[in-house]
């Protein structure tokens, strides 16, 4: 018997706050039929991100699955029916019982099911740019792949925006086709949109590489650009030590400097929809908004951004920029002057 929408609903919603609460933060303020498609996108890239992130399977055996994935989603969007056996061979012998990221990688076969009652203008281009992704994280796969005595590390910043590229640009990709084919964008709009997507994704991305750097070193891993590290004469393990304070901190001041850039590209393109769209615009505001505080917070503790523990905005922090997007989002004048606001703490 088919699933019915109502118990489709109940599966996404079970899994949205139990994988992200960020994420669950702003998908409430978008339309639901617009809702329905990015919530179930971004479960599919959650499974593509487990698969990346496991330490449990080996460089190869990642690699592997994240092609797999790749091609069963690539012969999605030219209109192939799904192979549930690739599916089901994409997640074996991973436990459920891990986490929550991996109880969902378990229920890839409903995911995947469900993906497949989204409107077709929209699912293709899920199917498009997931598949992209997960073929770029196969190519990464080497780092934090099983455990490592080394820390893996970036070669330089054009790997680097690669990396973060398929990891989070791909996604900037995919929700402006999903904007546009929603609500029909043309023109300058469109063109806007196009031309600013990567760069979005690509910010938000590094602000997470930046803020994750203690947790991702426990994984044998160092998402950060090799070339800048050596510049200021460290690696991914002085990173650690709090007695290179003299080399992390305009290390982090140069890291952040590269980053903020992809930030203003966010706020411009939030300024590209609508001033009535309001709830697209807090999904995309408030996002960008938690980032910059969050870069404010990294280069005001520099170090311990890079040895631990790791920083994190309060929900004191959280609440206050969700109302202050709240009380701007109609004026793209008051937005951009709340950012700069933010900005100018760097």
């Amino acid at each position: 018997m088919a699933k019915t929408d109502k118990s489709n609903d109940s599966f996404i919603q079970e899994y949205i706050p139990r994988v992200s609460r960020t994420f669950a933060l702003t998908i409430k303020f978008l339309p639901r039929g617009l809702r329905n498609s990015v919530n179930t996108a971004y479960l599919l890239c959650r499974v593509a991100d487990t698969l990346e992130d496991t330490p449990y399977l080996s460089s190869i055996e990642k690699s592997t699955r994240l092609l797999k994935l790749n091609d069963l989603l690539l012969c999605a969007a030219k209109g192939k029916c799904f192979d549930f056996n690739v599916i089901s061979s994409i997640y074996e012998s991973l436990s459920p019982s891990e986490s929550d990221d991996y109880k969902l990688l378990s229920e890839s076969v409903r995911l995947f099911e469900i993906l497949d009652t989204l409107p077709v203008s929209h699912r293709n281009g899920i199917y498009k740019w997931a598949g992209e992704m997960a073929g770029g994280m196969a190519d990464y796969s080497k780092l934090g792949g099983g455990k490592r005595i080394s820390i893996a590390t970036l070669r330089d910043v054009e790997d680097w925006n690669r990396y973060c590229y398929y990891v989070a640009g791909t996604v900037g990709h995919m929700l402006t086709e999903l904007f546009i084919k929603h609500y029909d964008f043309k023109n300058e709009i469109y063109r806007g949109m196009k031309k600013l997507s990567k760069s979005f994704g690509l910010g938000l991305q590094k602000v997470n590489v930046v803020k994750d750097v203690p947790d991702d070193r426990e994984r044998g891993s160092c998402y950060l650009p090799g070339d800048i590290l050596s510049k200021h004469c460290l690696d991914a393990v002085g990173l650690k030590e709090k007695s290179e304070s003299a080399k992390i901190i305009p290390f982090v001041n140069e890291i952040v400097g590269l980053t903020v850039p992809h930030l203003d590209d966010a706020v411009e393109y939030t300024m590209l929809i609508p001033a009535h769209l309001k709830g697209v615009r807090m999904f995309l505001i408030v996002p960008v908004y938690l980032a910059i505080e969050t870069l404010v917070l990294v280069k005001s503790n520099p170090v311990q951004a890079m040895t631990g523990p790791p920083l994190k905005l309060s929900r004191k922090d959280v609440t206050r920029l969700v109302g202050a997007a709240t009380m701007r989002v109609g004026s793209n004048k008051r937005l951009m002057e709340y950012y700069l606001t933010l900005r100018n703490k760097l």
